[in-house]
């Protein structure tokens, strides 16, 4: 008998309620993909966006400002053209720290401090993806 494979299809995006966006440049070090719902912060020198660390202290790169709604793909390191969330509403589940892929590392001082930026964070039960894994 075959096993059974059972395929979630996750339609849920990471942008509830964007009221406001900003057309900025996404600063990439090398090749890579962004991917959305990444927190970004802004590089104090730059002033260009870069990937949020929590607990970085290098050019503010610590300050989480905005998030992207779709993935960012770089052939190369160089600069990328964005429009990034700057005042509006997420899912919290769907937040992502560069460093980590996920949202394992997203607790509330990360929350706190996106909030200072204007954009809040609410939990989502997405009934349209199958629990059964």
């Amino acid at each position: 008998m075959a096993t059974l494979t059972i395929t979630n299809v996750d339609r849920g995006h990471v942008i509830i309620d964007g009221r406001f966006y900003k057309d900025d440049v996404l600063n990439f070090a090398g090749a890579g993909t962004v991917a959305a719902g990444t927190i970004l912060a802004r590089d104090s020198v730059s002033k260009k966006l870069v990937p949020f660390v929590k607990g970085g202290s290098t050019n503010e790169n610590g300050i989480p400002k905005t998030i992207v709604g779709y993935d960012v793909v770089a052939a190369g390191s160089g600069d990328l053209a964005v429009r990034a969330l700057a005042d509006g509403v997420v899912r919290k589940d769907k937040l992502i720290i560069a460093a980590d892929g996920d949202a394992t590392n997203v607790d509330a001082v990360v929350l706190d401090q996106l909030q200072d930026y204007n954009i809040a964070t609410e939990i989502v039960t997405d009934i349209s993806v199958l629990d059964n894994q």
